[in-house]
């Protein structure tokens, strides 16, 4: 039996560009897929930078891609991904791809993100006409990649032909891709696909929701998330397109890179450790990362650490709000790193001034610094008021630091609760983000803190927790066939 022929469709693959997790998942599942035997490759738009140390690439030709009534015309490069053999195709337009960031710039939103949008999901179904290769499935990922179900529902084909199969991939239904209506003009799809079973939200074109309503399977990142969106109150609007989909909706947990992610072969820490030697590394790392950070070095006190943009996803405020109370309640030190919300982040630098010896902010991302806070640090916070999987905390936990989240999306899947599960405890869950829910959590960090066989033990749970993709990749794998039978029934499908 011959492997299914997939292709990924996403603005985003680690490491060639990358904002944030969803890069990180469409660099990572595909080889994990490939050892399942599905054949995988990636189309990506060629962004600033993405060639950036590639010595292994090619021109696979010229892509036709029609915006409305203008026909553009792309180079198709093709390359590896590195440290792969998953052959990657990114999509060269300066015109639409050359520019410092990947969705927005200082002034917001690129004005012309649908437009990019729509060259993206064009530019895929063009792609077989220059490689000689034709998925089966198309998956596509997140909202800048939503349209593609409905373009290939509305290629005509000749009687008895099987479409392509797709699958869409939502990675946080905050982000939806709303446009003004006239927009829908670019997408030369029939005008019946602008309606409310269809691309129309509340008069607006919105780029997830026809995604939502055209693709074959879908899928988010986690099975609490999948329960969680088909929920008024985290839905976003989109309850009852989810509802409606319901039956085709399966919630798969993102893994992780355990190589990408190894403390004991990380070049980025001062003293990489292993499970075997994750009492003494950490304290070393704990050693350097304080000096690092202008914070005294306390050895008797819980390091907690953050990492994360500083939005109100992130549940951040909330801590900082908390925070000077927090502190006169309990006697722990705090380590962020991240950016966004200048508010947020005039918060968290007032409050590094205010306690020197016990907070320290760094605005910004830095990936080497992210690592040495996840194998610094005895926790590591993430109060999101939602979240779809969540990678940091698997990443925390593989370092060894205990993660402390509020119970919401892939967190309530990854993290095992020490009042809940006390022998297989690996961190701790808060019912909320409110204060009284944070002050529980900060005393209980450091009551674990204080009893050295406790701490070590759930650390060692941390650290041994089961996060590849192998088992994602065979759920993935199901979700394909599944997409393909449905394919199959209805061949000339135009919306659920």
């Amino acid at each position: 039996m011959r492997s299914v022929k997939v292709l990924f469709v996403s603005p985003e693959v680690t490491p060639l560009a990358r904002t944030g997790g969803l890069g990180d998942v469409v660099g990572a599942l595909p080889p994990a897929l490939k050892a399942v035997g599905v054949d995988v490759r990636i189309i990506c738009p060629l962004h600033r930078g993405s060639l950036d140390g590639l010595k292994s690439k090619r021109i696979a030709g010229q892509l036709r891609i029609r915006i409305g009534e203008r026909l553009c015309f792309a180079r198709l490069v093709e390359t590896c991904l590195p440290g792969t053999d998953v052959t990657v195709y990114l999509i060269e337009h300066k015109g639409f791809f050359d520019r410092p960031d990947i969705y927005a710039g200082s002034k917001g939103d690129f004005p012309d993100n649908a437009e990019r949008s729509f060259v993206i999901c064009r530019a895929a179904i063009d792609l077989p006409r220059l490689i000689g290769w034709r998925p089966d499935v198309y998956h596509a990922h997140d909202w800048m990649a939503a349209a593609l179900p409905a373009c290939l529902n509305a290629i005509k084909r000749p009687e008895g032909e099987v479409r392509a199969a797709s699958v869409l991939t939502i990675h946080n239904l905050e982000h939806q891709g709303s446009f003004s209506p006239e927009k829908f003009e670019i997408s030369n799809l029939p005008r019946s696909y602008f309606q409310m079973e269809g691309f129309e939200h509340y008069g607006r074109l919105n780029l997830l929701k026809g995604g939502i309503q055209h693709a074959d399977k879908i899928t988010t990142v986690s099975p609490t998330y999948a329960k969680e969106v088909r929920t008024e109150t985290q839905s976003h609007g989109l309850h009852s397109s989810l509802v409606y989909r319901a039956a085709d909706l399966v919630g798969i947990l993102n893994g992780i890179d355990k190589e990408a992610w190894n403390p004991g072969q990380d070049s980025a820490l001062p003293h990489p450790f292993s499970l075997d030697t994750v009492e003494t590394g950490k304290k070393e790392c704990r050693k350097a990362l304080s000096q690092e950070l202008n914070l005294p070095y306390e050895p008797s006190l819980p390091l907690l650490g953050a990492v994360s943009r500083l939005y109100r996803q992130k549940g951040l405020d909330a801590l900082a709000g908390a925070l000077p109370k927090l502190l006169k309640k309990n006697d722990f030190q705090l380590a962020l790193l991240g950016s966004g919300d200048p508010e947020q982040e005039k918060s968290f630098s007032n409050l590094a001034n205010r306690f020197p010896d016990k907070v320290s902010i760094h605005i910004g991302f830095d990936d080497g610094l992210a690592r040495r806070i996840f194998a610094g640090t005895d926790f590591f916070l993430m109060p999101s008021r939602f979240e779809p999987c969540g990678l940091a905390q698997q990443y925390a936990m593989r370092y060894g630091s205990l993660p402390i989240a509020n119970s919401t999306g892939g967190l309530v899947d990854t993290i095992k609760d020490l009042n809940k599960h006390p022998k297989s405890a690996n961190g701790l869950l808060l019912p909320n983000i409110e204060e009284a829910s944070l002050h529980t959590a900060f005393r209980n960090a450091c009551n674990i803190f204080a009893e050295e066989k406790k701490l070590q033990f759930m650390r060692r749970n941390a650290m041994m927790r089961e996060a590849s993709w192998k088992e994602p990749a065979e759920s993935y794998a199901d979700v394909y066939k599944w997409a393909m039978e449905r394919s199959s029934i209805n061949p000339k499908a135009v919306c659920a």
